[in-house]
C-alpha cells in the first residue's frame, strides 16, 4: 500500500479530493440528529454474573472459558481479554479461578434484561446476551407527559439493608416499576426509599440503568447519540456503570469525531487500525484530511465508510427482526507446540471439512 502511495501523483489527489467533497456534501445533507439511539452494554456480563451468584469470586481474578473466554475486572489488569484462549490466560494470570459455562443462566437472565429494554423500545435489536440498541426517541416524547409518579422507582428493601441485594430469587420480588409500565404500583411502600426520575432521556437510561441494577443485581454501561455508530463509541465512556450522552448537534458530534481515535469505532479491527496507521492516521480527524489519498488506496466500500466515520455519521434506523445471514463453527484448541502435530490437526481438519461440503470436494 505504501508503494502505491509513493505512485499517487498530485493530478490523481485533486481528482480524487473532487470526488470526495462531492460525497461528503451529498451525506452532510442526509444528517439525521433527531433521533436518540442508546446503546446498552452490560458490565463484564458473564463474569458478573458468576460472582453475583457466588459473591467469594468478588475479589478474585476469574475468568469463564468455552468458545471465548470473559474476565471480570481483576482479571483484566492482568491482561485477560474476551476471546482469549484458558492457558494463555492462565499463563497471564496463574491465580485465575475458571468457572464453568451455564448458557442457560446466562439467558435467563438475559431475558429479564430484554424485559425492561422492551418497556422503553418495543423493538429494541439485541446485539447478544448483554448488549442493545434502542431507540428512546418515542418514549422521551411520551414521558414529557407523565407524573411524577410514573417515574417514581423504589429501592430494593435488602439491598438497602445490608449493602447488597438478596438472593437473586428474591431480587425479582422487591423491584417496583412505574405504574406507566408493566407490574407496577402507584405508590412506594410504605417506609421504602424510593427514587424519582426526570423527563429527559439522560434520566429516562438512568432509570432503566437502575431498574435492571434492582431486578438483576448487575450494572449496565449506556451511550446516548443521534445515530447507532456514535451511541456504541459513547456506552465506552464511562464504564463501568455509567452513561454518556452527545448532544444532537452538528457541532457537538463534529466536536467529538476529532480527537476519537480510529480503534474506538465499530467495523475498525486491529488489522485496519495498522493500515490507516502506517498512512499516519490515527484518529477520525485524520480520515477527513486524507480522505482523497484513501480513496485511492482502498475499496470504494472502505473509503464510504471511513467518510461517514469522519463526517461522525450513522444509521438512525435499527433493524428489525432480520434474518440469519450466516452461521459460523468455532473450535478453540489446546496449546499445541509441536509442528508435527499441528499439521497432522490441519490435515484431519481439512478432511472433515471437504467430507461435509459438496463445494470443498472439488478443490
Amino acid at each position: 500500500m505504501l508503494l502505491q502511495k509513493a505512485q499517487i501523483t498530485e493530478q490523481q489527489l485533486k481528482t480524487a479530493q473532487v470526488q470526495v467533497d462531492r460525497m461528503a456534501s451529498s451525506l452532510e445533507k442526509s444528517r439525521d440528529l433527531s433521533r436518540l439511539i442508546v446503546h446498552v452494554d452490560m458490565d463484564a456480563f458473564y463474569a458478573a454474573v458468576e460472582m453475583r451468584d457466588c459473591p467469594e469470586l468478588k475479589d478474585k481474578p476469574m475468568a469463564r472459558i468455552h468458545e471465548h473466554s470473559t474476565s471480570n475486572y481483576h482479571a483484566r489488569k492482568y491482561g485477560v481479554r474476551a476471546a482469549m484462549p484458558g492457558f494463555i490466560a492462565k499463563k497471564l494470570c496463574p491465580n485465575l479461578v475458571i468457572v464453568p459455562v451455564n448458557f442457560d443462566k446466562y439467558r435467563a437472565v438475559s431475558n429479564e434484561i430484554r424485559e425492561i429494554f422492551a418497556d422503553y423500545d418495543p423493538h429494541f435489536q439485541p446485539l447478544s446476551l448483554d448488549e442493545a440498541y434502542l431507540d428512546f426517541t418515542d418514549h422521551v416524547e411520551q414521558r414529557q407527559h407523565w407524573p411524577e409518579s410514573s417515574r417514581t422507582h423504589q429501592y430494593c428493601s435488602g439491598r438497602l439493608a445490608t449493602g447488597r441485594a438478596p438472593s437473586y430469587k428474591n431480587v425479582n420480588e422487591c423491584t417496583v416499576s412505574s405504574p406507566s409500565l408493566p407490574g407496577s404500583r402507584d405508590v412506594c411502600d410504605a417506609g421504602a426509599k424510593c427514587e424519582v426520575f426526570g423527563t429527559s432521556v439522560e434520566e429516562a437510561v438512568r432509570e432503566m440503568r437502575f431498574r435492571i441494577e434492582q431486578k438483576t443485581m448487575l450494572t449496565a454501561s449506556a451511550g446516548i447519540a443521534p445515530n447507532m455508530m456514535l451511541a456504541k463509541v459513547c456506552s465506552d465512556k464511562n464504564k463501568p456503570n455509567g452513561q454518556y450522552r452527545l448532544p444532537s448537534t452538528r457541532e457537538a458530534v463534529t466536536d467529538f469525531i476529532q480527537t476519537l481515535p480510529v480503534r474506538k469505532v465499530s467495523g475498525i479491527g486491529k488489522v485496519s487500525e495498522k493500515m490507516l496507521n502506517a498512512l499516519d492516521i490515527t484518529n477520525c480527524s485524520h480520515l477527513g484530511q486524507q480522505m482523497a489519498l484513501l480513496s485511492l488506496l482502498f475499496s470504494e466500500t472502505s473509503w464510504h465508510h471511513f467518510m461517514g466515520i469522519s463526517l461522525g455519521l450513522g444509521s438512525t434506523h435499527i433493524p428489525r427482526h432480520e434474518e440469519r445471514k450466516s452461521m459460523s463453527i468455532e473450535r478453540t484448541f489446546k496449546e499445541m507446540n509441536k509442528t508435527e502435530e499441528q499439521m497432522s490437526l490441519c490435515e484431519s481438519s481439512a478432511k472433515s471439512w471437504r467430507r461435509s461440503s459438496p463445494l470443498l470436494r472439488t478443490f
